[in-house]
């Protein structure tokens, strides 16, 4: 069994466990509208699915540009050439001038 499958299972077991335990009838006002007689639990699922739309509808639009964007910056380094692969140089193919100066120190007297 894959680990997402034991995860999924877990989590499953745990919703059963927290709607066992929150079965109590409460009474909500929302504005001018009055429930009575809502499942604790359902109330707290259908918050938390409201949750997760505010915040997916919120952070979707940031996510969409960001897409672009990144095709757009993909996009202009194909043109460029495509070369993707950087060396970085450690600085030993550099040549620091004559030896004699740099054995004598970096200050000349």
């Amino acid at each position: 069994m894959s680990a997402a499958a034991i995860i999924i299972l877990i989590l499953a077991l745990l919703l059963v466990i927290f709607t066992l335990q929150n079965t109590m009838l409460v009474s909500l006002k929302i504005f001018f509208w009055e429930l009575t007689d809502v499942p604790l639990v359902l109330t707290l699922i259908v918050c938390l699915i409201i949750g997760f739309l505010v915040a997916f509808i919120l952070y979707y639009p940031s996510a969409w540009k960001m897409k672009k964007k990144i095709k757009n910056l993909q996009k202009q380094v194909d043109d460029l050439g495509g070369n993707t692969d950087f060396e970085v140089s450690t600085g030993e193919d550099y040549d620091l001038g004559n030896e004699e100066e740099t054995e004598e120190g970096f200050f000349k007297e």
